[in-house]
């Protein structure tokens, strides 16, 4: 049965769901309402679900939270990119702390510190950024921007509050310039990553690029002032076009006097300012001086150890990804850090549970999503720091491994912060330092 078909019932909302959907229990069964917020008293209607829920639509707000706001995107609620400018900054952060705190109520950690919070300007912060590109003529052409919330169709954008100013921009013209080429309808995204020191777009083509294409493509280039490169097939193909002047990519961390070079599909964190504080929160909680001993494990491009070697003996950062670990060595030489040494290893390999990499005092985790347990057995049972600080862009799996050290690996959470990497997303970013109990 289609939506409409559905007959519409009303629901008092009674929380957030961790992807930022309203919470309502209408006759025994949960409803999961997008765009809804708790104690907002609203009329939806069943889109799907099952027996004990469903997924329902916001048709009419009776009666709004007071935390409520208008967004600023003039498409939020259709764009995929953001799920909560409806709701204010304020809130957002109180949502996402209690995402953290029911993380860890499902846990056996019995003692917890209170959360610190880190923000920032909560607009124009986004310098990487993957933009979707479809040819649809029966919508006018090209459209350029993100995925729809959870569809595969490109919402188009002229603008986006949430995007780096460099990229916002830029907007506006990305599609007519595509609209231009001979392959507008084999050129499925352009890559994003906006440096100190210049603006990359990698665009990604199916079909060889002509000769005029290459032409429109370098008028663009020249008339915005950013680099455009091209890719073919994976990254290895990635090339600036030819004759022109590239530079690689840059940030600073000028606490530290470093400045981190990167390429435009290299993973570096989303927010400047947030990934700032979290360096400077990461180092003084470990208190680290020139008798330590660093351990940093996904290192990617050296974020964290390198801001460490300032400080620190040795630190060695340990990598999954070739790539990384080459541009990490790099900006090690480039930074004068002769302390600072990297190797490439599956973290997530089960062998690394029984590996010994040596001693050391401090460690530091920066895992995926799908967090570290492997990893944190052997640096449980065979290094055994004085401490640990994690960096996890996952509460549930923060969770999980956070439990592991603390009931079978000897330690105790004694900070914990959330770092609002992504204002207006449900995405949440902890960091945790554990210490050891004897």
């Amino acid at each position: 049965m289609a939506s409409k078909d559905r007959p519409p019932f009303e629901a008092d909302i009674e929380a957030l769901s961790h992807d930022g959907r309203g919470i309502a229990r209408v006759d025994g069964k949960v409803w999961f309402i997008d765009g809804a917020l708790p104690g907002e008293h609203v009329i939806a209607r069943g889109l799907k679900g099952r027996r004990n829920y469903g997924i329902g639509v916001l048709e009419v707000i009776a009666q709004p939270s007071e935390q409520r706001e208008e967004p600023r995107c003039k498409v939020f609620g259709i764009c995929g990119g953001c799920a909560l400018q409806h709701l204010n900054y304020k809130a957002q952060l109180d949502f996402k702390a209690q995402v953290i705190k029911d993380a860890f109520f499902k846990s056996r950690i019995t003692e917890l510190p209170d959360l610190e919070r880190i923000s920032a300007e909560p607009w124009h912060y986004r310098r990487r950024a993957r933009l979707g590109v479809r040819y649809v003529p029966q919508k006018g052409g090209v459209l350029v921007g993100f995925r729809e919330k959870n569809k595969s169709y490109v919402t188009p954008l002229t603008e986006c509050p949430v995007i780096a100013p460099q990229v916002d921009g830029l907007l506006p013209h990305l599609a007519p310039l595509i609209e231009g080429l001979s392959i507008r309808d084999r050129l499925p995204q352009i890559e994003i990553a906006v440096g100190e020191n210049a603006t990359a777009l990698v665009f990604r083509h199916l079909e060889p690029l002509s000769s005029d294409d290459l032409e429109k493509l370098q008028h663009f280039s020249d008339a915005h002032g950013v680099q455009v490169l091209t890719q073919s097939k994976g990254p290895e193909t990635i090339l600036p076009l030819a004759g022109s002047a590239y530079d690689s990519l840059n940030y600073r961390l000028p606490e530290f006097d470093i400045r981190m070079q990167f390429t435009p599909t290299s993973f570096i964190q989303i927010n400047a300012d947030i990934n700032a504080a979290l360096v400077s929160r990461v180092m003084n909680w470990l208190e680290l001086d020139a008798d330590d001993q660093v351990l940093d494990l996904f290192c990617g491009l050296g974020n964290f150890a390198l801001a460490a070697a300032r400080r620190a003996e040795r630190v060695v950062g340990v990598e999954g990804e070739s790539n990384l670990v080459t541009q990490a060595a790099e900006n090690a030489t480039r930074n004068g850090l002769a302390n600072a040494q990297f190797e490439c290893r599956d973290l997530f390999d089960d062998s690394v549970s029984t590996w010994s990499p040596g001693l050391f005092s401090k460690v530091i985790v920066d895992p995926p999503r799908s967090g570290a347990m492997e990893a944190l057995k052997s640096v449980a049972s065979m290094i055994r720091p004085k401490m640990i600080a994690y960096v996890s862009c996952n509460p549930a799996t923060l969770a999980r491994d956070a439990e592991y050290l603390v009931n079978q690996g000897g330690y105790r959470i004694s900070r914990m912060a959330m770092a609002d990497m992504f204002p207006h997303t449900a995405h949440v970013e902890t960091i945790a330092l554990l210490e050891r109990m004897a």
